[in-house]
């Protein structure tokens, strides 16, 4: 098989696992097949949900050591003593957040109640092994591929594909014709999902940074204006003749794809889109209900683009 086919946090699982197992085994330690599992539990997808999931790890262990150990020297090493564990700690983990380290503080007192006693040689054991599982898995998951080129491209991208609509929901106004081929919504969703997914992680890789990110922000302000753009689609399917109003309409439509880029300034087409809806207004009403169904799809698609335009804005004054 080859190995670029194989996702690097396969890769990177495979590594820990057998890391931590190979240094819990040379340092001679008793159930050492369990620091590999340890490792394997502590490789998650950001490195700030590795750091959590160690903690949790930590200190679930500790808690079960703890109410473990007063347990089975109140009660004694019998099943029974497992029932009224389990009926304490549960609460407790859910309750302290730890619930990632509930796996691993099982494994823990399984090895306690193997062994019926704690003394200093199995809490060093069970310390090491801890300690080798979660130290291997942070060092490993340190290494995260960069995203960048990732969300460069899926922005570029989705800046393509929303002029594409405009320019299509234009000619769909000026001919009365819908081109469902060019209108690639499902294609936009998907680089949407994919940008904002991979704003998420990078925001996640961050450490000791504010949890925020701009490209996130882009893909937030994109994300709510395609629920839009999928309304002034909705209308563009509905026009059923071409009336004289389109033609100012499908110009302005084009003039908001030529301009699609975050950086323009939305405040100058607004104002425009104002003017055009002052004008739409004041046109002399349909004669046909023709008519009248297809100038209310456009005034509802020009309503629609001034709250686009408006996120727009919101976002560029956000970045000031």
């Amino acid at each position: 098989m080859n190995l670029l086919q194989i996702g690097y946090r396969t890769l990177k699982t495979a590594v820990a696992a057998a890391l931590a197992m190979w240094i819990a085994e040379q340092l001679k330690l008793d159930y050492y097949v369990f620091a590999a599992i340890i490792a394997i539990l502590s490789i998650q997808s950001t490195r700030k949900k590795t750091f959590r999931s160690s903690y949790e790890r930590i200190m679930a262990s500790l808690l079960a050591i703890v109410l473990g150990f007063i347990l089975f020297e109140v009660i004694g090493y019998r099943p029974v003593t497992l029932l009224i564990y389990f009926i304490l700690f549960l609460p407790s983990v859910q309750r302290l957040r730890l619930q990632d380290g509930f796996i691993t503080s099982v494994v823990i007192l399984t090895h306690l109640y193997t062994e019926r006693q704690l003394n200093a040689h199995i809490l060093l054991n069970e310390s090491l092994l801890l300690g080798i599982g979660v130290g291997v898995g942070l060092l490993v998951n340190m290494y995260m591929p960069s995203l960048d080129l990732l969300i460069d491209d899926r922005r570029e991208k989705i800046d393509q594909r929303i002029a594409a609509l405009f320019f299509e929901v234009a000619a769909a106004i000026e001919t009365g014709r819908v081109n469902h081929h060019a209108l690639t919504l499902d294609e936009t969703e998907r680089l949407l999902r994919e940008g904002k997914d991979a704003a998420l992680k990078r925001m996640g890789n961050a450490i000791g940074r504010r949890n925020d990110d701009e490209d996130y922000a882009y893909f937030r302000m994109r994300e709510q204006q395609f629920e839009l753009l999928r309304g002034i689609v909705h209308h563009a399917e509905e026009l059923v003749l071409v009336v004289e109003e389109g033609k100012k309409v499908a110009d302005f439509f084009r003039t908001i794809g030529d301009n699609v880029r975050p950086e323009a300034d939305a405040m100058v087409y607004i104002s425009e889109l104002e003017a055009l809806l002052t004008r739409f207004r004041a046109s002399a009403l349909p004669v046909t209900r023709e008519e009248f169904e297809v100038r209310s799809a456009l005034l509802h698609m020009l309503q629609e683009a001034e709250q686009y335009l408006r996120l727009k804005q919101r976002y560029v004054n956000q970045k000031k």
